[in-house]
């Protein structure tokens, strides 16, 4: 059985795999899950001769520094999750608060002058009458 599993497995060599990993990265249209479930794919069989939990701690690096959007990536990256899932949940809380802060008014240096001209105004118009 042995032999005929040597002969007609076509086992990729583990060097093989571990490239394949290193390159991997989040493909244009691939939704976070799929890109978190590859990542974890070839993460396994990449490291298939070690513990699987240092296969799933490799797989959430590479699922942090493969996303297509750097910026995301490197914050939750720095937060180091320690599960796939904890990866996605702060990747959604990351992606809620761009959005929630690109929707906010931006506050500039003009914008404090002009308020600051307006409440100066205010000032001089209650004082005189």
């Amino acid at each position: 059985m042995q032999r005929l599993r040597e002969r007609f497995g076509a086992r990729e060599l583990t060097a093989t795999a571990q490239g394949r990993f290193h390159v991997a990265h989040q493909e244009v249209g691939e939704s976070l899950d799929d890109w978190s479930d590859r990542a974890l794919k070839l993460a396994t069989v990449a490291f298939r001769d070690l513990p699987y939990a240092y296969a799933a701690e490799q797989a959430v690096t590479k699922f942090c520094h493969g996303l297509i959007d750097k910026e995301a990536g490197k914050h939750v990256s720095l937060q180091l999750p320690t599960s796939m899932g904890d990866a996605m949940n702060m990747l959604k809380i990351y992606s809620h608060v761009q959005s929630a802060c690109a929707a906010a008014p931006r506050y500039t240096q003009e914008t404090e002058q002009e308020e600051s001209r307006w409440v100066h105004e205010v000032k001089e118009s209650t004082h005189c009458g």
